[in-house]
């Protein structure tokens, strides 16, 4: 099973609206709710957050269960008659006739859990979510005892918990020190029995043009899978999951491309069974092709052995067509669902157990 940590915004969720129903099969979603911008009023960032969990709502179905955070949002935020946000996501998800399975952490505040055990009373399934962040999982012997602490006090069972292991940003770590991180934690983890166990974080640097220049190509490689792929032969004594953030960085923010294009540049990330072939352009704004660089981007992914095809999905089609030049360039978000639908099918596909 892969679990594909997303925010719920347009393009993401337009990248699942296209994904197969036998994609789906193999993935249970992490739906971290998107967060409105800073400079957002309140209500226009209610609006902001309701408008997404419509979204939501409509692509749930596609799933036979979700897990949803809300780590994003401060702990004051409420959406409309005042309900606390993760209620309000948990809420669409069952509309749709899908199992919400909630998330919460060692660190959350009190209103983010009694969020959660409003939301475990109502599922016939009591399954919940600990999410760990990178020092919860170098700090071993503290955060198992906290967990344990935990569930004792919620009186719940490890055998209905999954532990989200979310090592976060990766790039430029040392993979064996992660490793060994991982493996002290997992030695305390296998002295119960756990609902699952997900692995997951980012090889993407938070800022793209750290790695990659403007109007350049290069090789990522996807350090996270990697480190799933040395521990998955771990005996836990637990299933073990995959996770990702995909081809987005979590540290992406949805902006208006209108406003930002003097001083952004069109980009793809196009998976690879063992990394991402990264492609930025030139600054809209003073690239003498403007949008037309997303043809040339197009062309150079449609020219890799490790090409998928046109027919393979929603995304390959999209970069196929941009490649030939029969459908216009597209924009920012439009590649963000192309590259992430087809980094969701080939992710799906390699997990597909």
């Amino acid at each position: 099973m892969y679990s594909p940590i997303l925010r719920n915004r347009q393009s993401e969720m337009l990248a699942i609206k296209h994904l197969s129903k036998e994609i789906c099969k193999y993935i249970m979603p992490v739906f971290d709710i998107a967060a409105p911008t800073k400079s957002s009023d309140k209500i226009t960032g209610v609006k902001y957050v309701e408008r997404n969990l419509k979204r939501t709502e409509k692509i749930a179905e596609k799933f036979s269960a979700i897990f949803v955070d809300s780590s994003e949002l401060g702990s004051t935020f409420r959406i409309t008659n005042k309900t606390h946000p993760l209620v309000g996501a948990a809420n669409s998800i069952a509309s749709a006739g899908t199992l919400p399975i909630p998330v919460t952490g060692l660190h959350r505040d009190t209103e983010h859990q009694k969020a959660v055990s409003s939301i475990l009373r109502r599922n016939k399934k009591e399954l919940l979510c600990i999410r760990l962040d990178f020092t919860d999982i170098g700090t071993a012997t503290l955060t198992f005892k906290g967990i344990q602490e935990y569930l004792s006090e919620k009186s719940i069972k490890s055998s209905n918990v999954y532990l989200l292991l979310d090592l976060q940003c990766l790039f430029g770590l040392d993979k064996n020190v992660v490793l060994k991180m991982i493996f002290r934690l997992f030695e305390l983890l296998r002295k119960k029995k756990w609902a699952g166990i997900i692995l997951g974080g980012y090889g993407i640097p938070d800022q793209l043009s750290s790695a990659v220049s403007t109007n350049d190509q290069l090789y990522l490689t996807r350090i996270e899978q990697e480190i799933f792929f040395d521990i998955v032969e771990f005996q836990l004594g637990s299933e073990i999951w995959f996770s990702d953030y995909t081809t987005l960085s979590p540290t992406v923010v949805e902006l208006d491309w209108r406003l930002i294009q003097k001083v952004m540049a069109p980009k793809a990330l196009y998976t690879l069974e063992d990394s991402w072939f990264v492609v930025r352009g030139g600054a809209f704004s003073r690239h003498p092709d403007g949008y037309d660089q997303y043809y040339s981007i197009a062309e150079q992914i449609v020219a890799l052995d490790e090409y998928c095809g046109e027919d393979y999905c929603y995304g390959d089609q999209y970069i196929w067509e941009c490649s030939q030049r029969t459908r216009n360039p597209g924009s920012p978000a439009s590649w963000i669902t192309a590259c992430v639908n087809h980094h969701l099918t080939l992710t799906a596909e390699t997990y597909a157990i």
